[in-house]
């Protein structure tokens, strides 16, 4: 490894420790719609994947919610062991999507930060799909602003690559949820990972302004986040900043040490 690879292979650890912190731990829901909103707008609201993506981080407890009502409303249907038991699944479900998620806006940070980074073209080629990578250059190439055919695009390589990415573990969660009643429950709690292109649709139809509008009404959201999108997450990115090397300096290494060491 040479010492430019050296370099870029660091930045790249340096990168995934940050989208790592940014996408926080299992209840930051709100936390992830503010990284989901900025990989949105970094692209003039282009990137309608991840638009969608900071609704459904907020759709998360709303419908494990709903799953809960449900099984409570069955009191007719299943005996009281039965009912406990299938409200542990539906928490232990809940956790699950929302790991999902965390995993999720970690690794769409980090592609699109890859992707953006100068001098980390060639990491980006090598480590990423192809089709993410070229739907991303079609983007970002216009300066007048993505249109429809690379808008679609994109949505359609990064649906592709979560379903990849957290295919198989979505899968077993709801295996493991063995859900009894109304599949309709289940359905729109999974939907807030794996959005449908019916969801790009509408959003591209009722405009994507209205859809972050929406976003920036939630009571779910932090209050800076509806006055100023941009600010909120630059203050979130300098506050897990300052939780890093709060943490680096207990370890008694800077984190520009820690990614020396680590390459």
């Amino acid at each position: 490894m040479d010492i430019i690879e050296s370099h870029q292979h660091g930045l790249v650890e340096q990168l995934e420790i940050e989208a790592t912190s940014l996408a926080g731990r299992g209840r930051d829901s709100p936390q992830r719609a503010v990284v989901y909103h900025h990989l949105a707008d970094s692209l003039g609201l282009a990137n309608v994947y991840a638009l969608l993506a900071a609704h459904g981080a907020l759709s998360i407890d709303p419908a494990t919610a709903g799953l809960q009502r449900a099984v409570q409303r069955s009191w007719w249907r299943l005996k009281r062991e039965r009912r406990a038991a299938l409200q542990e699944r539906v928490t232990r479900f809940g956790e699950a999507l929302r790991a999902l998620d965390r995993q999720r806006c970690a690794a769409a940070l980090l592609t699109y930060r890859m992707v953006a980074t100068p001098g980390l073209s060639e990491q980006a080629q090598r480590q990423l799909d192809p089709e993410i990578t070229a739907a991303y250059a079609a983007c970002r190439s216009r300066r007048g602003g993505a249109n429809a055919d690379a808008r679609r695009r994109l949505f359609v390589a990064q649906q592709s690559w979560a379903e990849a990415l957290l295919g198989d573990a979505l899968e077993q969660a709801i295996v493991e949820l063995d859900w009894p009643l109304d599949a309709r429950a289940v359905r729109r709690a999974i939907m807030t990972l794996r959005i449908p292109v019916s969801a790009y649709h509408r959003a591209e139809q009722r405009g994507l302004v209205h859809c972050e509008r929406r976003l920036r009404r939630s009571k779910a959201m932090p209050e800076l986040f509806a006055a100023n999108p941009a600010q909120a997450f630059f203050a979130l990115q300098r506050q897990m900043a300052e939780r890093r090397r709060a943490a680096a300096e207990f370890t008694e290494f800077s984190p520009d040490e820690a990614v020396r060491l680590a390459a």
